[in-house]
């Protein structure tokens, strides 16, 4: 007799049962096709995806370079040159993190909040630790100089 596991499906007792043709390659069809219905193994949320062209008009209409907003996220300036690029998908994150810096002061206090995030420029080792504390605004000037 099988055994049931954890999503329902019923399951051979061993592994001879499968060798010694006791399942149908119909039955272990079932039983794969029944692991992943829908609702089993898929993300609760579907999100539009951002397209690259999209956030090169955001970055543009906030004159935000590819590398502030990097420095800001945290994030290698390359991943979003793939961004825009249409080479890797855009996470949700940045629809809702671009409509936040939108907000009244909000650039401000994103530079501010990543200048305190930020411990050491490897690139300017020389500046210290926590480099764009008491320059916050530079930490979307510059000039791409972190491009990997």
């Amino acid at each position: 007799m099988a055994r049931m596991g954890k999503a329902g499906i019923s399951l051979p007792r061993s592994n001879n049962q499968a060798r010694k043709g006791r399942l149908t390659m119909n039955q272990i069809m079932s039983m794969l096709l029944g692991a992943t219905m829908p609702g089993k193994n898929m993300p609760r949320f579907e999100y539009k995806r951002m397209t690259g062209e999209q956030l090169r008009t955001e970055l543009l209409d906030m004159a935000m370079p590819v590398f502030a907003f990097a420095r800001i996220f945290g994030v290698r300036p390359q991943t979003v040159k793939k961004w825009l690029r249409d080479e890797n998908d855009i996470p949700p994150w940045v629809h809702v993190a671009l409509g936040l810096l939108r907000l009244e002061g909000a650039l401000s206090e994103a530079r501010q909040l990543a200048a305190e995030h930020i411990i050491r420029d490897n690139q300017r080792p020389g500046a210290g630790e926590f480099p764009f504390l008491e320059r916050a605004d530079e930490i979307t000037e510059g000039n791409g100089d972190d491009d990997d």
